[in-house]
């Protein structure tokens, strides 16, 4: 039998990406919940995982082209009784804004990684939470589709992956978990650096 094709696009990315503390943490709750695939469009946001991702043998990189293809190929995934992970960021999350209502009224148990772009800009206020004066949308975005989220902001906010796989699951709707450390990570920065600033 052959051994299971790897679907890893990025072998020069072995050796520059750097390895984050939380990236490690939230690929190994995602591996604890079955997770053999990550769908996955690169983006700023979410680079503090990278060096994780990519590096662990045991998960199966996919990169797509659009958000809403990643979306599309873990429902594939769930028909076909495997589980894969959305990896996006949150402006590749409105343009997938069709597909993500169509995976709601289907009924897709999916989980949706999303780097919060801006969410170090957002002030609270008593109204609502302003992004440099204007109302940020990323949240109001997921209610408006009915997808329920979560922010996950810390190393001890990892645990949420677990509980966003046994909602969805649940609920048989998909979850967000909104990736918001993406902001304070620093590209060829010290090792862990993001959580230094937890």
């Amino acid at each position: 039998m052959d051994p299971p094709l790897q679907f890893n696009f990025f072998p020069q990315m072995h050796v520059c990406a750097t390895m984050t503390q939380r990236g490690h943490l939230i690929c190994g709750e995602l591996k604890k919940n079955g997770v053999e695939y990550i769908v996955w469009v690169p983006d700023s946001e979410t680079h503090f995982m990278h060096g994780s991702m990519l590096n662990d043998p045991s998960l199966r990189i996919i990169q797509v082209c659009a958000e809403g293809e990643a979306v599309a190929i873990c429902a594939g995934m769930h028909m076909g009784g495997k589980r894969g992970v959305v990896l996006i960021e949150n402006q590749g999350a409105f343009d997938s804004g069709n597909v993500l209502k169509w995976a709601v009224g289907l009924h897709f148990p999916l989980v949706l990684l999303i780097g919060y772009l801006g969410y170090r800009n957002l002030k609270n206020t008593s109204a609502e939470k302003l992004k440099t004066g204007d109302r940020e949308v990323t949240e109001p975005f997921l209610e408006a589709l009915d997808i329920p989220y979560e922010l996950l902001n810390s190393d001890r906010d990892v645990g949420k992956i677990s509980e966003a796989f046994t909602r969805a699951e649940r609920d048989s709707k998909p979850v967000a978990l909104l990736l918001t450390s993406a902001d304070d990570f620093v590209p060829g920065g010290k090792e862990g650096q993001d959580d230094a600033k937890v």
